[in-house]
């Protein structure tokens, strides 16, 4: 498979784009302030991506992805406003990346990304779905969220890494506090790729069980499948 393809995915057949072009992201994106800066996925790594995705996207009902979901785009590089992104989104569209096991782009990391990125286009469509009110109130009193996503990439606040110390106060990195809606994707993406630290944590901190118990009743709006018994029983 080579990386200028365009192959489909999951229960809905979604199609996913390996290659590099500007085109792929909205007009108003493609701006001089912007910079936006991309390459192509190497063609060695487009069908480890594609199994990753594919896996992602298993997790879904079909009717969800159809209603939901577009297109997914996977590059090696993407950066906005001289910065690094691993994922973003824009609609009812994803944009991954992948630039080598070796650089920490696992398959876990690709998936994980997917979820991320997807759960903030739920979260846009159905956010009469999400307690917010409760999801702040699960937080301590003095706490008070960041500028959002790329104000954090601005800093050194950008680590996805499962922090058990940030997990007592209910956040499960660092990057979770940029925001309401990024403390939203890192619950997501852990729920999804159900990673055993999270479940962990989950056992261990009353607030990260909240949130857990909110994000989940978001998800149920949207399908009935999506149970605590689902998320935990996912490979």
């Amino acid at each position: 498979m080579h990386a200028q393809e365009i192959v489909t995915l999951g229960p809905a057949a979604t199609e996913a784009g390996f290659y590099a072009d500007k085109n792929i992201f909205p007009c108003r994106w493609r701006t001089k302030k912007r910079n936006i800066r991309i390459t192509a996925i190497k063609d060695a790594e487009v069908e480890r991506t594609t199994r990753a995705l594919s896996r992602a996207l298993d997790k879904y009902p079909a009717e969800l992805l159809e209603k939901n979901l577009k297109k997914v785009y996977a590059l090696a590089t993407m950066s906005f406003y001289g910065l690094e992104y691993g994922g973003t989104y824009h609609k009812g569209k994803v944009y991954i990346t992948n630039n080598g096991v070796e650089n920490g782009y696992t398959d876990t990391f690709i998936e994980g990304t997917f979820h991320h990125e997807f759960s903030s286009i739920l979260l846009k469509r159905y956010k009469r779905f999400f307690d917010k009110k409760a999801w702040i109130a699960s937080n301590p009193d003095d706490f008070e969220y960041g500028d959002g996503g790329l104000a954090a990439l601005h800093t050194s606040n950008t680590s996805l890494q499962l922090d058990s110390a940030l997990c007592n106060a209910g956040f499960l990195n660092q990057y979770s506090m940029a925001s309401v809606e990024e403390d939203f994707n890192c619950f997501a993406e852990s729920l999804f790729v159900s990673d055993e630290g999270f479940w962990d944590a989950w056992k261990a901190n009353e607030a990260v069980k909240k949130k857990t118990d909110i994000i989940i009743r978001f998800y149920q709006h949207l399908s009935p499948i999506f149970t605590l018994e689902y998320f935990q029983q996912q490979p």
